[in-house]
């Protein structure tokens, strides 16, 4: 939760000084070209920091309650690291290794928005791409495949945002592991473990 808050105070303070530093620098040449006035580096600064500080508190009024409404709705009392933006889910297999990676795939391809799936037989792994939606602008997932015994198979799954700087996610993080981890609960012999 902590990070969360953390995630927000960044979004507040890029969002001054990105928009405001513009704002700032605009009124800082206007004064200077048009009115030739000695306090123009003042009237910048005043006016970046208001309109800068106007904008991001309505930025995150408006974004900070969609995604807080998202997370929370989809979690329906599932709270388990519901507020972190990568997401991972973790499940015992038991079958074959062959059963293991053609559930993990067809269970990747029940997730909404999914453009790509891909295999990579020699590191047991199966990565997906999400393509955009109205939440996000796509994300990473992957499937990682351990084995634990024989017949008996460790499942991994990460959904991540293809971009680093993204703030809030809506639940779509959230969504994809939950989605990827019903589909695979179907099939007998998975068991969630807590992760």
């Amino acid at each position: 939760m902590a990070r969360y808050f953390a995630r927000i105070v960044r979004a507040l303070i890029v969002s001054l000084l990105g928009f405001g530093g513009g704002v700032g620098l605009m009124v800082f040449i206007a004064a200077l070209v048009i009115k030739g006035d000695q306090n123009a580096f003042q009237y910048g600064l005043k006016a970046g920091t208001l309109m800068g500080g106007i904008f991001a508190v309505m930025l995150v009024g408006v974004l900070l309650p969609l995604d807080l409404t998202a997370h929370l709705f989809l979690a329906k009392g599932r709270y388990r690291e519901i507020w972190e933006l990568e997401q991972m889910r973790e499940l015992t297999f038991q079958g074959s290794l062959r059963d293991a990676t053609a559930y993990a795939r067809k269970s990747l391809l029940l997730v909404p928005y999914v453009k790509a799936v891909i295999e990579d037989p020699e590191h047991l792994l199966i990565r997906a791409s999400i393509g955009t939606s109205w939440r996000s602008s796509g994300e990473q997932m992957e499937v990682e495949i351990n084995p634990v015994a024989e017949d008996a198979w460790h499942l991994k799954c990460t959904s991540k945002s293809k971009y680093g700087h993204i703030v809030f996610d809506y639940g779509k993080n959230f969504e994809n592991v939950e989605t990827w981890l019903k589909a695979m609960n179907r099939h007998s012999g998975s068991q969630e473990q807590a992760a």
